[in-house]
């Protein structure tokens, strides 16, 4: 899908990649949602705060795991702060990259889910892809501001419940539950001090 027009300004946008199915006007800032070969307006990007960012759209950097550009941010905050999910390529395949507070994660989309909502407890025990991951963290998050292009709708406001689990060896596992639907996603922690500019 090439070149297309913002439903709410008229404003051309970028091409859309095959993955992506929500992007933001950076004319207006409307949300436009892809269904099939229509676009439609779906509210609002929200602002995002601008600060300097380990992590910016297009710019390709260098992870241990392989070089990742960044075509979607998202920003949840969880009460007493926030934190980054960054979408993109990793040498080929679809990841998401999250910072909170310094600490970085990449994560894969991991299906068939392992676990159902009884898993969103603090130390309940999953297994997935082998290993044994228990609860750490259980708390709600909020959507508030996205940019660029991502792979899901979102709708700004909605609140989700999450839960993040530890594995071995700096391996982690994360689900979201909502109403009607959960993701779960299964990855590493990443030392900051090794990501760098490709």
């Amino acid at each position: 899908m090439n070149e297309h027009t913002c439903p709410n300004c008229g404003a051309a946008l970028p091409e859309i990649f095959a993955h992506a199915r929500m992007i933001n006007c950076a004319f207006c800032g409307s949300s436009v949602v892809r269904e099939d070969d229509v676009l439609r307006k779906a509210g609002e990007a929200g602002e995002m705060l601008d600060a300097p960012e380990l992590i910016s759209i297009g710019r390709a950097l260098r992870l241990p795991q392989g070089q990742f550009t960044a075509t979607g941010h998202v920003r949840y905050d969880y009460g007493r702060g926030h934190w980054d999910e960054y979408h993109g390529d990793l040498d080929g395949a679809l990841v998401w990259v999250s910072v909170d507070e310094g600490d970085v994660a990449l994560q894969r989309r991991l299906e068939p889910a392992p676990a159902g909502r009884e898993a969103f407890r603090v130390g309940a025990e999953l297994t997935a892809n082998g290993l044994a991951f228990t609860c750490t963290e259980v708390s709600n998050a909020t959507a508030v501001a996205f940019r660029g292009q991502l792979p899901e709708p979102i709708v700004l406001g909605d609140t989700h419940l999450y839960a993040n689990f530890a594995g071995p060896g700096g391996a982690i596992a994360s689900g979201e539950s909502w109403d009607g639907g959960s993701s779960w996603f299964i990855g590493e922690w990443i030392d900051p001090f090794e990501v760098r500019p490709a």
